[in-house]
């Protein structure tokens, strides 16, 4: 009979409940421990879960017997000492991205997770998602010839916080799933940060990034938009890739194009117009899996009854971690400073 995972929800807002509802599905996971500094909010999901206890009180719950796991749904700015503080008392971390707010922040959970044998996973839920994989699938067979240009936006009036900005909340979805897609080393990244809503807290954010070989990627994120979505464009030599991240609207569509570069007159000189002269949409069938979240869930109390590195481990996710920081360091800025 296969062992059980027993995992405590630390943060019960908004995503936690999201973490709670997942990894009581999960059937080698046992939700054991509810925490939260609020404890109006533990009393509201300790009757749902009646073999969890409830507490308010972290480092008693990281002190108990019945927790191998804690799942971190906590501000960014908590990450690093809440998982520090996990995995030095034993037990397996899930943290919400980013892994932490600074590459030594991150470089030390990672160096204490091997210290302490312990799993270390960051949750890059899209990294999950089937059609993110065909994505990655297709790219690697050369479906879309060399790749020359990612862009990445992700906009909408969504959860605006007060204790990170725009960049470190959304862009490590996007350098995630970037890095995936392409695995090349950046050599170079471009931020320019735009602060409307809060004094130094940029809302608004456009960064562009060279990788190895030539490959350029642009990401635009903004909490102030009247449209929300999620999209990603790779764009190859012979066929692009259109991605829709948000769950009611997921899909990926693939576009054959043609352009005739060649010169019209035969003596060198470049065409006024290069004709395009082919260009079709085709939308993907991709068939329907679990929720990212429940794959990724999964995942991670499979890697650590199985002891292998998941897709999503901290030493992994720090080269997003690498990226973010070099790109805040020589970021530049813009908008309201009142």
């Amino acid at each position: 009979m296969t062992r059980g995972v027993k995992v405590a929800v630390v943060g019960l807002g908004y995503w936690g409940e999201n973490l709670l509802r997942t990894f009581a599905k999960v059937p080698s996971a046992r939700v054991t421990a509810l925490c939260d500094l609020d404890a109006r909010r533990v009393a509201k999901f300790a009757p749902e879960h009646p073999g969890a206890r409830g507490t308010t009180d972290y480092a008693e719950l990281l002190g108990r017997e019945d927790v191998d796991a804690v799942a971190l749904a906590t501000p960014p700015s908590r990450h690093h000492a809440m998982a520090l503080a996990a995995l030095e008392a034993g037990k397996h971390a899930w943290v919400e991205k980013p892994l932490a707010l600074s590459v030594a922040d991150g470089q030390q959970l990672v160096a204490t997770a091997r210290r302490r044998t312990r799993m270390l996973f960051v949750d890059e839920t899209f990294l999950y998602d089937p059609l993110v994989r065909e994505m990655k699938r297709i790219i690697d067979r050369g479906g879309l010839g060399d790749v020359y240009h990612l862009s990445f936006e992700r906009l909408g009036m969504g959860r605006i916080k007060g204790d990170s900005n725009v960049w470190w909340n959304s862009a490590p979805h996007d350098v995630s799933i970037l890095l995936y897609l392409v695995p090349r080393r950046v050599l170079q990244v471009r931020l320019h940060e735009h602060c409307y809503l809060q004094p130094g807290i940029a809302d608004m954010a456009v960064s562009d990034l060279e990788l190895e070989g030539g490959v350029s990627a642009h990401i635009y994120l903004s909490w102030l938009h009247p449209e929300k979505t999620a999209k990603v464009h790779v764009i190859g030599r012979e066929r692009m890739l259109a991605y829709e991240g948000r769950f009611e609207k997921r899909g990926i569509t693939v576009f054959d194009y043609a352009i005739d570069a060649t010169n019209g007159d035969g003596g060198g000189k470049p065409p006024p117009i290069l004709p395009i002269t082919r260009f079709s949409a085709h939308p993907l069938e991709v068939p329907a899996a679990a929720e990212p979240l429940a794959l990724a869930a999964e995942h991670f109390v499979e890697s650590i009854l199985a002891g292998m590195e998941p897709l999503t481990s901290g030493a992994r996710s720090l080269r997003v971690v690498e990226v973010l920081e070099a790109a805040e360091r020589a970021a530049t800025r813009g908008g309201h400073r009142t």
